[in-house]
């Protein structure tokens, strides 16, 4: 019995060349999991950063705090507005949300950064804590409307 020549790559009876980029596939797959996670918090934190902060309830009562707070106006001056949230704490449970933020004020008088913390339920957004840091390095409670004490003067010399 005579066997047939192989047919030609160019034949319509060759098999078709099977192509071996398994790997490839596997290896961007992979990637393409690895860096969906960083993707997502980056696109989360630029969204926040560009428009998402502007909705927020507390920062919203931040603004208005700073804007008619005498203290606020006082101490950095009348006009005084935020030109950026240095940090950010955000906890959710059904019925509430905690949040604490670092954020930085401009005014006449200079810049300063006020760490405010709230909630928002039921009732809507309000503000638990506002300490204000002042140009000067003075610390301001705006809620209390008083002038904190300095830090450094409670400090004990031990070098005796």
């Amino acid at each position: 019995m005579v066997m047939p020549a192989p047919a030609s790559p160019s034949s319509p009876y060759a098999p078709p060349l099977r192509r071996r980029n398994g790997c490839l596939w596997g290896c961007l797959i992979a990637l393409l999991l690895l860096a969906t996670p960083v993707l997502l918090a980056g696109g989360y934190g630029a969204w926040f950063l560009w428009d998402g902060y502007k909705r927020d309830p507390v920062l919203r009562l931040v603004g208005e705090l700073v804007r008619e707070d005498g203290m606020a106006q006082q101490v950095l001056g009348r006009g005084a507005v935020i030109t950026g949230v240095d940090g950010n704490y955000f906890s959710w449970m059904p019925g509430r949300a905690d949040n604490a933020y670092i954020v930085t004020l401009d005014g006449p008088k200079g810049q300063g950064q006020l760490a405010v913390s709230g909630h928002t339920g039921p009732g809507g957004a309000k503000i638990d804590s506002a300490i204000l840091t002042g140009p000067d390095g003075r610390r301001y409670d705006l809620l209390k409307r008083q002038l904190l004490p300095d830090e450094r003067s409670n400090v004990i010399d031990n070098s005796i």
